[in-house]
């Protein structure tokens, strides 16, 4: 006994086995990938969303190039959907469990940035196509909110501006909700996308959360002011609220499954409940036991049924989208220049501690491209 006393006591005292947390490069973009790689792959396209706007912000702009192209299929990839999405339409499958690829604003946001950065690299006329393919997944309830991206009209008269044609009708359908456009410069050579505040994220509701509501973004930030070499001012209002855009999606095809398994799972729960509780009284006294176990049997298996069918709302979300977006247009010479943002509120006051002060090089031809976030 006293040997096994000392024994005892001597494994209380040995340290616990403490594992080491993985190492960590400090590189945002490098640790991203990793999470790619890992992620089953209904997740990929959600951490490839996530990972290139991280790039983006850091200006590590052919890398968020690479990102997008994996996350942004083709329709007909996203109209196949593939066995993820037929066992997500199952009884027993969940909406998560289909291959992310955003609700259309989502989607929207995903070409409006390579759109961007086609730009940047010389090639507005397919910019252009990007910012009519986003436009095009705006699909909403209301006739008025359908294809209503501000920034996406503009932009695309801007390009077929800049390529010679006549990029009128575009800018009218821009100034139909921003009357105060400016005319296209077609002379500027430096365009400045600006995006302020947090977006939108995905929520449960309904009954059983089959339903998919939005906690709204928020921004403080309302406009901007652009000056390059402490010159003039360039105002960069915000032009498109991405809550906006969220909230005004149209009906899903997925909303009709997910009522559907949602009624299922309600009938099964209500009658389970209906079932179970007396059924398990009437099983006390011998005289009423063979009912109350066939009561108490169907109220098992309506809760076995309410249990097994998952209607739950896909909630994942990219969640490091902007609140508002906007844009403005600079002329400048080739060469080096120094770039000040500074942020303003919706009274028009200016937003202390969050200035920017950005060192850009001017192309002698074609455009240069500029991506701030104020986040």
């Amino acid at each position: 006994m006293g040997l096994l006393g000392v024994a005892l006591v001597l494994a209380g005292c040995q340290a616990p086995v403490i594992e080491r947390a993985p190492a960590h490069s400090g590189d945002l973009i490098l640790e991203g990938r990793r999470i790619i790689a890992n992620a089953p792959i209904t997740d990929k396209n959600l951490w490839r969303f996530r990972v290139a706007m991280v790039a983006l912000k850091e200006q590590r702009y052919d890398e968020a190039r690479e990102l997008l192209d994996a996350a942004l299929p083709s329709a007909g990839t996203m109209l196949e959907g593939g066995q993820q999405a037929e066992r997500a339409r199952s009884w027993l499958g969940r909406e998560r469990e289909k291959v992310f690829y955003g609700e259309p604003y989502e989607r929207a946001m995903g070409w409006f940035y390579r759109g961007m950065l086609y730009w940047r690299d010389g090639e507005p006329d397919n910019a252009r196509a990007c910012y009519r393919t986003a436009q095009l997944l705006d699909a909403a309830a209301a006739q008025s909110d359908r294809g209503d991206w501000v920034l996406l009209d503009y932009l695309d008269g801007y390009a077929t501006a800049k390529l010679g044609g006549d990029g009128g009708d575009a800018l009218a359908r821009a100034r139909a909700t921003v009357p105060t456009l400016p005319d296209f410069d077609t002379a500027a050579n430096v365009l400045v996308f600006l995006q302020f505040g947090f977006g939108p994220v995905k929520r449960s509701g309904g009954d059983v959360g089959e339903g998919l509501t939005y906690g709204g973004g928020y921004s403080r930030t309302q406009s901007a002011v652009v000056r390059a070499n402490g010159g003039h001012g360039h105002a960069a209002l915000a032009l498109d609220d991405l809550t906006h855009q969220a909230t005004t999606r149209g009906p899903r095809q997925f909303d009709l499954e997910l009522a559907r398994k949602a009624a299922v799972k309600k009938t099964g729960d209500t009658v389970g409940d209906i079932g179970f509780f007396p059924g398990l009284i009437l099983t006390q006294p011998e005289e009423t036991r063979e009912i109350g176990l066939g009561l108490l049997g169907f109220g098992l298996a309506g809760k076995a049924l309410g249990g097994t069918i998952k209607p739950g709302a896909d909630t994942r979300s990219w969640n490091n989208l902007p609140q508002y977006l906007a844009f403005t247009a600079l002329r400048l010479p080739a060469g080096e220049h120094e770039l000040e943002i500074d942020f303003y509120d919706a009274d028009g006051n200016a937003i202390s501690g969050i200035s920017r002060q950005l060192r850009i090089q001017v192309k002698a031809k074609g455009d240069t491209v500029v991506f701030v976030a104020e986040k």
